[in-house]
């Protein structure tokens, strides 16, 4: 077997492993209770906190949790930026991975769909990324493993993976401290107030990816 094909292997069984942590931490027996987690957190310094951030994004746990419990525990700006920060940390891990693994295999090996990905990444690198960050198909470092195996260039990819983070980010904590009052003392109308924005999500990524596809 060429070694190609050994790295194409390898990658495909590190992109399975990571999917199923995604699930085990939303669906599985090690199902991640929010609550407890922020409880945890509070009682760490900052570069533990940024630490174990970059180490679970890393294991697939969704960033968007992440992002929130870094927003409630250090408040909206430091948690934003932290988790710019950190989002960006565990980009960078998962991109050179996914290129160390896979891209000459890929590039190689692979099938007419996946070089059609490829050419798209290489006619729309900056927007191809920051679409694919905006309307997630797959966990964070999934998405950002599968980057790593196409040609894209470590610049585009950094820039439209923070342009394309930014708006979770930044609506995450504009919502934070509603969504903590919730939690804390939940009513009718603040939960009416937070569907409502979800809903709005919701429509606008359904037709970013509806855009997406013409691209």
């Amino acid at each position: 077997m060429s070694p190609h094909r050994n790295r194409l292997i390898a990658l495909a069984l590190l992109v399975a492993l990571l999917l199923a942590l995604a699930l085990t931490w939303q669906f599985g027996p090690a199902r991640l209770q929010p609550q407890q987690l922020l409880s945890a957190a509070r009682e760490l310094d900052w570069g533990l906190q940024f630490g174990l951030f970059v180490l679970a994004g890393c294991l697939a746990v969704p960033l968007s949790l992440l992002v929130l419990l870094a927003v409630l525990v250090l408040g909206p700006a430091a948690g934003a930026a932290t988790s710019l920060l950190a989002g960006t940390a565990i980009g960078l891990l998962s991109f050179a991975a996914g290129a160390l693994l896979g891209r000459q295999a890929v590039a190689q090996l692979a099938g007419p769909r996946v070089q059609a990905i490829n050419a798209l990444v290489q006619r729309r690198g900056l927007l191809a990324v920051f679409i694919v960050r905006l309307v997630p198909a797959a966990p964070y470092a999934v998405v950002n493993l599968v980057l790593g195996a196409t040609p894209l260039h470590w610049p585009v990819f950094l820039l439209g993976n923070l342009l394309g983070m930014l708006p979770m980010v930044l609506i995450t904590a504009a919502l934070a401290p509603e969504i903590l009052a919730q939690l804390q003392q939940p009513s009718e109308s603040g939960w009416l107030a937070l569907g409502a924005v979800i809903a709005l999500i919701a429509v606008v990524t359904w037709l970013a990816r509806r855009w997406a596809k013409t691209l």
